[in-house]
């Protein structure tokens, strides 16, 4: 394990910087719950087998679709998204395989919140602005394509990203972060209890006329 920002015992945020932890252990990622941690980050290799599945996939096949879910649906749930876009579950059984795992992960960290899950392929630019979710905590996995770029806070200009200001203002100095493809990152928002002004900032890769296709999923609380 690596600690990517250096980060302060305290638990108030009167640092400048809160920890991004980075973890071959999928067990690390519960180091989001500690006050001074903003993003984990488990760093997984490539699955073959998983890659044959998404391939499949084309960039209009899941336009962002979402269901609220709970740890005992998800596999009803998630065979019910695909379905609903005409891709038949069995075809994506390592795939299903793969989010019930960070389903295990991710539900017992939501601590009973209300979990969203949302599937998406695209070809096109998402939110290319830095910033930071108003939500509590964020799973990202980008299976196909480029992953989410991020920044550390002694990178971010709070000020300018709250105005509105383009990212060459938000970002103060050096290039982003990304997660690799497979890589799981649970996000810290500004709705995480004392949180409100420490929420990783963010923002989607741009692809649009790339050639390139994502394929994302998100488990929001």
């Amino acid at each position: 394990m690596s600690l990517t920002a250096a980060r302060q015992a305290s638990s108030d945020h009167t640092s400048d910087e809160a920890a991004h932890v980075t973890s071959t252990e999928p067990s690390e990622l519960k180091r989001i719950l500690e006050p001074e941690v903003n993003l984990c980050v488990w760093q997984r290799s490539p699955m073959q087998e998983l890659s044959r599945e998404l391939s499949l996939l084309h960039a209009r096949h899941l336009p962002d679709v979402r269901c609220v879910t709970s740890l005992e649906t998800f596999a009803e749930d998630l065979a019910g998204l695909l379905g609903g876009c005409g891709l038949p579950a069995e075809e994506f059984a390592a795939w299903r395989a793969d989010l019930q795992r960070l389903a295990r992960l991710y539900f017992p960290l939501a601590r009973g919140r209300k979990v969203t899950l949302r599937l998406e392929t695209t070809d096109q630019d998402g939110c290319r602005r830095f910033h930071a979710d108003r939500t509590h905590l964020r799973l990202l996995c980008t299976y196909r394509g480029p992953g989410t770029e991020w920044l550390t806070n002694t990178q971010v200009d709070r000020d300018a990203q709250y105005a509105g200001a383009p990212n060459e203002e938000i970002l103060r100095f050096g290039a982003p972060s990304q997660l690799q493809t497979f890589w799981v990152g649970i996000l810290k928002g500004s709705a995480y209890p004392g949180n409100t002004d420490h929420g990783l900032v963010h923002r989607s890769p741009p692809v649009a006329n790339s050639g390139q296709v994502r394929v994302l999923v998100c488990l929001d609380s």
